[in-house]
């Protein structure tokens, strides 16, 4: 009896074997009717099988990534469209797809690193032109949200080498936008909380947060931000450079020399943590270690303002009336150019929507010459020689 209750039931676990796998599968019409009627859920069940079945129908995954997102199943949809194989011709555009769900998901941390793979695509297969400068967007949208400037500045560079001659004035626009127009402070810390809270551990996302709760007087908030991305990421110069200045802010001259007594080595990679230093040093009655430090600031960064600013007078209490007429003269420099930039860029933006399109009239293609250059100009006196280099390279398009 034994052993007929165990045929029995092999039998039946066969017949349901078989059943489940010669089963017919609702077919990509009505799976569209279900999402339609929203049932997008029985389509789900039905592309799982179809995958389960064939597990390298890429297009079964990117509708099962699709009839996921019907659902509102978006983390779930993310990470199906990422899974898209590489030799997939959809595949990039399945990333992209990802990337979107990710940021509608608020993980802000996925949809970044699928955004970067796509921009940093194996040169001989490329994404399509079209697709590449989307995912750029995104990115750099993502990154002025974040106020990340300095993570966007190579995607602007790459994503203007990859313009055509005729895209390339607009692509420059991103890099000086990036100067005259930031994100408000309670735009940024109502997105980057929402970012934190979907993935606690996403130290771009803190960072921006504290940085947001900073600027909104919310200091409280701000350091208990900051401090969590300290304990995460311990050794990161960018979270010890943007604490100094929260405790330079606030006044906490304790809190602030307690910081700089546990700073890792690797701060000494960013020109800010020299300038706190030279402020220390100068606090302290040290001006060698002050102009030593404000020198090591600008070998960094040659302009950084406040490091020519604090250098010229220390140099003029050292003596040295050379050097300090050279950094007063720099520091007037940039002074100067940062006040001429708004209404520079301006300039340049209206001159280039006069010029652009078919048949522009020559005087108008004249006037984007001139603000071109002038634009050029400042922004060889703001020391940003890729920019400066982007508008002659604009200039010998035209």
């Amino acid at each position: 009896m034994v052993k007929l209750g165990m045929f029995a039931g092999l039998a039946g676990f066969n017949l349901w074997w078989y059943l489940r796998d010669t089963r017919p599968i609702a077919d990509n019409r009505t799976i569209e009717r279900w999402i339609a009627r929203g049932e997008a859920d029985r389509g789900v069940l039905e592309l799982r099988e179809t995958l389960r079945r064939s597990p390298h129908d890429a297009d079964a995954r990117i509708a099962l990534g699709r009839a996921l997102a019907a659902s509102g199943r978006l983390l779930e949809c993310a990470r199906v469209l990422e899974s898209v194989p590489d030799w997939s011709p959809r595949r990039f555009d399945s990333l992209y797809r990802a990337a979107q769900a990710f940021l509608m998901a608020d993980r802000a941390r996925d949809a970044e690193a699928v955004l970067k793979s796509i921009l940093d695509a194996d040169p001989l297969h490329p994404p399509e032109t079209g697709l590449y400068h989307d995912a750029g967007q995104e990115l750099l949208k993502l990154y002025a949200t974040e106020d990340r400037w300095e993570d966007a500045y190579p995607i602007i560079w790459q994503v203007f080498d990859r313009s055509a001659p005729a895209d390339r004035p607009r692509a420059l626009t991103m890099r000086v936008r990036s100067e005259v127009e930031r994100v408000a402070p309670g735009q940024r810390r109502e997105a980057a909380a929402r970012y934190v809270a979907a993935d606690p551990t996403d130290v771009e996302a803190l960072r921006a947060l504290a940085n947001a709760e900073m600027a909104l007087q919310r200091r409280d908030e701000a350091f208990h931000h900051i401090k969590e991305c300290l304990r995460i990421r311990p050794d990161d110069p960018r979270v010890w450079r943007d604490y100094l200045a929260m405790l330079q802010a606030t006044g906490d001259r304790e809190g602030f020399r307690a910081a700089m007594e546990k700073l890792p080595a690797s701060a000494d990679e960013e020109p800010e943590v020299w300038v706190h230093r030279g402020r220390q040093a100068e606090q302290a009655g040290d001006v060698e270690a002050a102009a030593s430090a404000y020198r090591k600031a600008l070998d960094l960064d040659p302009n950084r303002i406040a490091a020519h600013y604090r250098l010229a007078a220390i140099e003029s209490r050292l003596g040295h009336r050379a050097e300090a007429e050279a950094h007063r003269r720099r520091w007037d420099e940039l002074r100067e150019a940062q006040t001429k930039l708004r209404q520079v860029d301006a300039d340049y933006r209206s001159a280039l929507s006069a010029a652009a399109g078919d048949n522009v009239d020559p005087k108008a293609l004249d006037t984007f010459r001139a603000a071109t250059r002038r634009l050029a100009a400042t922004c060889e006196a703001l020391g940003w020689a890729r920019a400066a280099a982007a508008c002659r390279q604009i200039l010998a398009d035209l």
